[in-house]
């Protein structure tokens, strides 16, 4: 009976602490995950598109949106999600955040539609820390009674983005090839950030397959830069496509986390550093 008792009162402690939280919604993980780093336990942080699919081509559940207009605050990117414009029209204003619009952040184009921003900012370090000083601002408003708990959030996510940024430019600043291939064009924010090269995408745009032509081109770039590695995502690419360059090249195949697959923010970031290090020094 005293055990029934203490388990009730549990339930009921972390029933009233979960009550009246804010409720944060994204479209995707590493978002979620900068705002978890702030937030902590103090906000009910989750979001809609699992990270082991490609976001792109993701169909939206009656779950999601309902879980979108329950929600206090939605943060997505504006770029690269599916339908996103038929879903936030339905939106109170003041309760949608396009995350590409924040200022402070370092965007780059896609290459074949130059009118749009790449969707991957999160993958640049730097940006990472612009989200989650509005997250704290945001947080502290809502929430002023934990003001100095989200500051004090900030400031150590801060310095661990600072540490993150200098661990990837010592390491890879020690790589002598600097030329990066990927699948899909989906690390622009990374190679910008770390002084890398990109030097060729296999995939010929969002979901279009590489023409002969196109893959020959790969092929020779590969051979006469001395590439020993392709980048990609689970999410990402074509086995069969991979097999042809591999018997062609010898390249290896290196799988980076593009969409957070790693616990957080932080392990996803040091994971790719590690693997392109790796990758670079085959």
């Amino acid at each position: 009976m005293r055990a029934l008792i203490i388990s009730f009162v549990l339930t009921m402690l972390t029933f009233f602490n979960s009550y009246g939280q804010v409720k944060i919604t994204t479209t995707v993980k590493p978002i979620a995950d900068i705002v978890k780093e702030i937030s902590k336990d103090k906000a009910d942080v989750s979001y809609i598109i699992p990270p082991n699919v490609n976001f792109h081509l993701y169909e939206y559940k009656s779950s999601d949106i309902k879980k979108i207009s329950e929600s206090d605050l939605f943060l997505y990117i504006g770029s690269g999600e599916p339908n996103i414009t038929g879903i936030v029209k339905n939106i109170p204003k003041d309760k949608a955040v396009k995350i590409s619009s924040l200022k402070g952040l370092v965007l780059i184009r896609e290459e074949d539609h130059p009118d749009e921003i790449h969707p991957a900012l999160w993958l640049d370090p730097y940006n990472a820390k612009v989200i989650a000083k509005f997250m704290t601002d945001y947080l502290s408003q809502k929430d002023p009674k934990n003001k100095d708990f989200y500051n004090k959030n900030y400031q150590k996510f801060s310095q661990n983005i600072d540490t993150i940024i200098n661990y990837g430019n010592e390491k890879l600043s020690k790589v002598k090839n600097k030329n990066f291939v990927s699948y899909h064009y989906e690390f622009p924010y990374f190679i910008a950030r770390f002084g890398l090269k990109y030097l060729a995408e296999i995939e010929m745009g969002h979901g279009r397959e590489p023409t002969p032509k196109h893959l020959l081109d790969v092929i020779q770039k590969i051979k006469l830069n001395n590439v020993k590695a392709i980048f990609t995502s689970k999410q990402f690419y074509n086995k069969k496509v991979l097999d042809l360059i591999v018997s062609k090249t010898g390249v290896k195949i290196i799988f980076l986390d593009s969409q957070g697959e790693n616990p957080t923010y932080l392990d996803m970031m040091r994971y790719n550093i590690d693997k392109v290090y790796e990758g670079l020094n085959y």
